[in-house]
């Protein structure tokens, strides 16, 4: 698989992995993305303009749908969830916990406290930043200091102003839900004006990155202390954009458009206004980087993914989207993407869902990043009570038949999307027998 490569300095570059020098703003062809240029990317020095193709093998957006509802406890909804995980480093105010949730609650936001990230208790409500803030995401940037970013949507002219973005920050060993320091944000993120830009205004975060040890050179935001995504906003359309900042209160937008859009190689999932706003990012072993992000034809329709090699040019998989609103659990709303990897090296995904009067976030664990379809089919190797490979049905089914049948976590559904290359094939488990539609 090869990919385009494009110088992103101003100097001539000389690369261990490549062939000959490139010049500034100048592109090459590579067939493979070896550690030399994957270090050369995270430097700023490379950015990957074509995109990343899926790995081979099983995505990673199987999830095992066992755990039902786990958010709100006492609280009013919890939606645009994020969880931090970190051993002992959350204190609930009685003993150290090793997770925790920030969410909205329909007034503000609250926060909860887990030691396996799926039975939570302690719920307590966020104080120190403005009484409505939410949109929260997190960097947990030293054991002693925790750092927020969120949206104020009381903050005048919202969501067009700058201003309603804010930052404060906590000492989570003591006391993770007391914030101070919190401070209304700069910067040339949003133009605030009346055309209908798609950086006209902004709803907060979606996801934060922190660097401890920055070196900010221009043009190169994830060399700088803070890099964010955040949702920008032409009024009726969200996007994904691009910023970076010394002190995450003064930021800067890098380029001069959104790095994700519903409208930009748009997906039949999304319509003729898709949007693309709350995401979670994580890293594949091969250097690659994965995002699930809400979108579709509205920004809570479900949740869809794309790949990166750069963070800077994403490509979205052809299979999207891995949950829909719809029956079942999504119920009106799917959405607020929040991953957290567990001890054992698995991840768990937290999505909120909404019915006719309720918001909750569910929980899902990533049921075999590394392994193969066939290894899934195969004997119960990771002891999670998988079907035997005698028990499967297999089916080829269209996007809308797929889409007419949203598995119930409460009874134990399961879609695998066998297809990287969105041929239309798909199973069913429902927990007992396999089914098509």
């Amino acid at each position: 698989m090869s990919n385009i490569i494009k110088s992103n300095t101003d100097t001539i570059l000389e690369l261990p992995a490549l062939t000959g020098t490139l010049g500034p703003g100048k592109t090459a062809v590579v067939q493979a993305m070896t550690p030399d240029l994957l270090r050369a990317v995270d430097l700023g020095l490379l950015l990957v303009p074509s995109g990343a193709e899926p790995p081979e093998g099983l995505p990673p957006v199987v999830f095992d749908h066992r755990y039902p509802h786990v958010l709100p406890l006492t609280a009013g909804r919890a939606y645009y969830v994020r969880i931090l995980r970190s051993t002992d480093a959350f204190h609930d105010g009685t003993r150290p916990r090793n997770f925790i949730a920030y969410y909205g609650d329909g007034a503000g936001t609250t926060c909860a406290f887990s030691d396996d990230g799926i039975i939570w208790d302690t719920e307590k409500k966020v104080t120190g930043i403005a009484a409505n803030g939410y949109h929260v995401v997190c960097g947990l940037e030293a054991a002693n200091r925790l750092r927020i970013l969120y949206w104020n949507p009381d903050v005048p002219n919202q969501p067009y102003a700058m201003a309603g973005l804010r930052t404060a920050v906590c000492d989570p060993s003591v006391a993770p839900a007391a914030f101070t320091g919190d401070t209304p944000c700069s910067g040339d993120l949003v133009t605030e004006g009346s055309v209908q830009v798609w950086n006209r205004g902004h709803y907060g975060p979606s996801f934060l990155w922190y660097n401890p040890l920055p070196t900010s050179v221009e043009g190169r935001p994830f060399t700088w202390r803070y890099a964010m995504y955040f949702i920008a906003s032409t009024g009726g359309n969200d996007s994904l954009g691009l910023a970076c900042s010394h002190d995450a209160v003064v930021w800067k937008l890098f380029g001069n458009g959104p790095i994700l859009s519903g409208l930009i190689d748009p997906q039949p999932w999304e319509g003729a206004n898709g949007y693309v706003s709350a995401a979670h990012v994580e890293r594949l072993s091969d250097g690659r980087w994965w995002m699930l992000y809400s979108g579709g034809s509205a920004g809570n329709a479900g949740i869809g993914y794309a790949w990166s090699w750069d963070r800077v040019h994403w490509r979205k998989a052809e299979i999207n989207p891995v949950f829909k609103n719809g029956s079942g659990p999504f119920f009106e709303r799917c959405y607020t993407p929040s991953l957290v990897r567990d001890a054992n090296g698995s991840l768990l995904l937290y999505r909120a869902a909404k019915d006719a009067t309720a918001y909750r976030t569910f929980v899902s664990r990533l049921r075999a990043p590394a392994l193969g379809w066939r290894d899934l089919l195969g004997p119960d190797r990771l002891g999670q009570g998988l079907t035997a490979r005698e028990a499967v049905r297999r089916g080829v089914g269209t996007q809308a038949e797929r889409d007419a049948a949203i598995p119930a976590p409460s009874m134990g559904d399961e879609w695998f999307n066998t297809d990287l290359a969105g041929g239309g094939k798909w199973e069913k488990h429902t927990g007992t027998i396999w089914k098509q539609t």
